[in-house]
């Protein structure tokens, strides 16, 4: 099933997205630009994503924390690399970090979408505060 993404471009580079799952819009300015919007999007998925496999598997992973960077490739206009730190703020079983490494690369639909000639550069960090 299809979901409805409005975006209006409202001028010098402001524009306002209106999502079904929302009754407020989503207003994006120069200060806000596109591709940190990507980027705040893949960060969330994932950690919705770890969040999700996560209980599936009897455990939780409240708290948890993103930081992503990008590179542009050397073509311009497309992000040639990101580098993904996420950070649980407890430690975990060697099968629970599992679960979450592989949910966090494999499963995030997100990340999924990306260009695969996008390199990702994952790091995790547990017990951080």
């Amino acid at each position: 099933m299809s979901q409805l993404i409005a975006t209006t471009y409202e001028g010098k580079y402001n524009s306002s997205t209106k999502s079904p799952l929302s009754a407020d819009p989503i207003k994006v300015d120069l200060k806000f630009g596109p591709i940190d919007l990507l980027m705040g999007s893949y960060a969330s998925c994932m950690l919705g994503t770890v969040d999700f496999y996560a209980r599936k598997k009897d455990f939780e992973v409240n708290g948890s924390k993103s930081e992503l960077s990008y590179e542009m490739s050397s073509e311009g206009g497309q992000v040639g690399v990101i580098h993904i730190k996420l950070f649980f703020d407890k430690e975990y079983t060697a099968e629970q970090k599992q679960t979450i490494e592989h949910s966090a690369k494999e499963l995030c639909h997100v990340g999924n979408s990306l260009n695969p000639a996008i390199v990702k550069n994952y790091e995790f960090f547990y017990g951080a505060k």
